[in-house]
C-alpha cells in the first residue's frame, strides 16, 4: 500500500540566554519519512541571507537522529548583530520523479544589551570648600559584544533629585568606540551641594531586534565646608603677612 508523502513539517526552537555575551542557539528540525531515498536539506537564513558558518562567532552542525533532521546554529557569544529574523528552510528533492517539497519556519532573536560597567571619580579629594569648583567624571564601558550602533543614555541625580544643565551645573560628554564619558562640573560649590551624587545610564538601539540594557549606576558623596577666612600674621616690622 503506497501513500503520498505527508506534508513537510519544519519546526524552529531556541534555547539559552538572549542577553548579549551569552551562548544562544537556534534549532531547526524537520521530520523525515522512514525509507525516503532523498537526502533532506535544511538551510538557515537571516534577513533573507545565509549567515556564514564560523564568522562572527556563529557555528552550526547538522544531525540525523530518530527520524529527524536537525540543524543547530549556536551563537557564542551572542552579539547585538545576531538579532534579527531567522528562517529555517527545509527541502526534499527527488529529480527522478520531479519531486520538490519545501517548507519553512521562522524564529525571531531579540538580543538584550548587557548592563554596562560604570565608574565615577572626582577631580578633587580631601576637604571640599564652598566657592571652589569640582568635576565629577562618569565612565560607561560599552561591552565588546555590542557590535552595532547604539546610544548611551545618562542622567545625573543630586541630593535634590535629577540635575539639569545650567545654574552652576554643566554637562559635557565624550564618546569613543567603547567608552562613554559624561562629566558634571559644579561651579561654584556651596554648602547646599553636599550629599550623594549618582550617575545613571543604559545603552539602547533603534534596531527592532535589539533591546536596551538595564540601568547601571555609580555613586559618590560630597561633603562641602564653608571656605575658612584668610589668616593674617603680623610680622615683626608690623607688616601683615597673609597665611
Amino acid at each position: 500500500f503506497v501513500q503520498a508523502l505527508p506534508p513537510l513539517v519544519v519546526t524552529t526552537s531556541s534555547y539559552g540566554s538572549s542577553i548579549a555575551g551569552s551562548v544562544y542557539s537556534v534549532v531547526c528540525t524537520m521530520k523525515v519519512v522512514n525509507g525516503l531515498v532523498a537526502v533532506p536539506k535544511i538551510v538557515l537564513m537571516k534577513d533573507s541571507r545565509p549567515p556564514m558558518n564560523g564568522v562572527n562567532a556563529t557555528t552550526w552542525n547538522s544531525t540525523m537522529s530518530g527520524g529527524n533532521s536537525t540543524l543547530n546554529a549556536t551563537f557564542s557569544p551572542l552579539r547585538t548583530s545576531h538579532g534579527g529574523q531567522y528562517t529555517c528552510i527545509a527541502t526534499i528533492s527527488i529529480p527522478q520523479i520531479s519531486l520538490n517539497i519545501t517548507n519553512s519556519s521562522v524564529a525571531n532573536i531579540s538580543v538584550q544589551i548587557q548592563r554596562p560597567n560604570v565608574t565615577i571619580t572626582s577631580s578633587l579629594s580631601g576637604i571640599l570648600y564652598s566657592r571652589t569648583q569640582i568635576k565629577l567624571f562618569c565612565i560607561f564601558l560599552i561591552p565588546l559584544e555590542v557590535d552595532t550602533s547604539v546610544v548611551v543614555n545618562t542622567m545625573w541625580i543630586g541630593p535634590r533629585g535629577p540635575i539639569t544643565n545650567g545654574n552652576r551645573f554643566n554637562f559635557t560628554t565624550v564618546q569613543t568606540i567603547r567608552v562613554y564619558n559624561t562629566t558634571l562640573q559644579i561651579s561654584p560649590l556651596n554648602i547646599s551641594n553636599s550629599g550623594m551624587y549618582q550617575c545613571v545610564g543604559n545603552i539602547s538601539s533603534n534596531r527592532t531586534y535589539i533591546k536596551a540594557s538595564n540601568n547601571s549606576s555609580a555613586n559618590i558623596s560630597l561633603s562641602i565646608q564653608a571656605l575658612p577666612p584668610p589668616v593674617v600674621i603680623i610680622s615683626p616690622n608690623g607688616s601683615p603677612i597673609a597665611g
